[in-house]
């Protein structure tokens, strides 16, 4: 047997940077102690100022349930809408959602998620 390797820990990763989580606090929340850091201090540093705070509150909720996820292209997020089962491909760039209240022109929590999360998201390398 190998001394390398990580033994029989569950695979779950950091929704952020991909890391293998142990901690079982950062398994639950699925973002590592430092990973949660950031989110935190993104929260304060993004642009949040078009939204209400109950929809900054909802945002936090909605990351701390993991369910907004970031997809393969930087700045676009998969997020749960609050009846648990539709899905919204939300934007951070594009500072758009396709949820309802979006697509009549307002903002949405969604969207604020995203850009917190985007603000958090790990630096990427210029080709």
């Amino acid at each position: 047997m190998s001394s390398q390797g990580c033994g029989t820990g569950s695979g779950a990763r950091c929704l952020r940077c991909g890391r293998r989580l142990t901690a079982q606090a950062s398994i639950s929340r699925g973002v590592g102690r430092i990973c949660r850091a950031r989110i935190i201090a993104a929260a304060e540093v993004a642009d949040l100022s078009d939204f209400h705070d109950w929809q900054v509150d909802k945002a936090r909720e909605l990351i701390e349930q993991q369910a907004i996820v970031p997809l393969s292209r930087p700045g676009l997020f998969a997020a749960v809408g609050s009846d648990g089962t539709t899905t919204y491909l939300v934007d951070a760039a594009e500072r758009s959602c396709t949820c309802r209240g979006a697509t009549n022109g307002r903002r949405c929590y969604h969207l604020a998620s995203a850009l917190i999360l985007d603000a958090a998201a790990p630096a990427r390398r210029a080709a």
